[in-house]
This record gives C-alpha cells, sequence and structure tokens, in this order.
C-alpha cells in the first residue's frame, strides 16, 4: 500500500520539475519527491529500526528546510532581476 503511495508522489514530484516552468512550482515539485522519500524511509523500516528512521527523516526534513529557504531566495532574488519567475526568461542572464 505505502509503496503505490511512494511511486506516486514521486512520480508527480517528477512531473512538476519536468513539465512546470514556473520555479516556485519546481520548488514545490522537489518538496513532493523528498516528502514521498521520507515515506519510504519509514515504511521500509517500519518493522525492526523505526526509531533509526525516524531520526533519518527528521534529519532530511532539516535539510529540506534549509534547501527550500534558499531556493525561495533565489527566487525572489531573481524576480528583483527580471520582473518573472519563468526559467525561460533567464537565458539571457548569462554572464
Amino acid at each position: 500500500m505505502y509503496a503505490y503511495a511512494v511511486f506516486v508522489l514521486i512520480f508527480i514530484g517528477f512531473y512538476c520539475l519536468i513539465a512546470r516552468r514556473n520555479m516556485v512550482r519546481l520548488l514545490i515539485g522537489l518538496e513532493i519527491i523528498s516528502k514521498g522519500i521520507c515515506l519510504l524511509i519509514i515504511s521500509g523500516s517500519y518493522p525492526s529500526k523505526i526509531l533509526t528512521a525516524q531520526a533519518l527523516v527528521i534529519t532530511v526534513i532539516v535539510i529540506e528546510v534549509c534547501v527550500m529557504a534558499i531556493g525561495l531566495s533565489l527566487v525572489i532574488r531573481a524576480y528583483h532581476q527580471s520582473e518573472s519567475i519563468d526559467i525561460r526568461d533567464f537565458s539571457k542572464l548569462k554572464g
């Protein structure tokens, strides 16, 4: 049961990464993928080492929050530079 949920979450996340051009939606896609991975870690270690899995998931969540904070700050900076958060508009910002 959990394997299907993990597969669906990771698939939706990759779809957001591939199909969307909005930077905020890309960050949401990364968030969905990380939630699927957290569910995979917890469901994969259910009977035996649940405490280790919980510690690992908490570590993943902390790293995820740091990545999202840096990503959102980059989105805000890119918006101030080009007045858009579409990825296609950033090809002229080569430097």
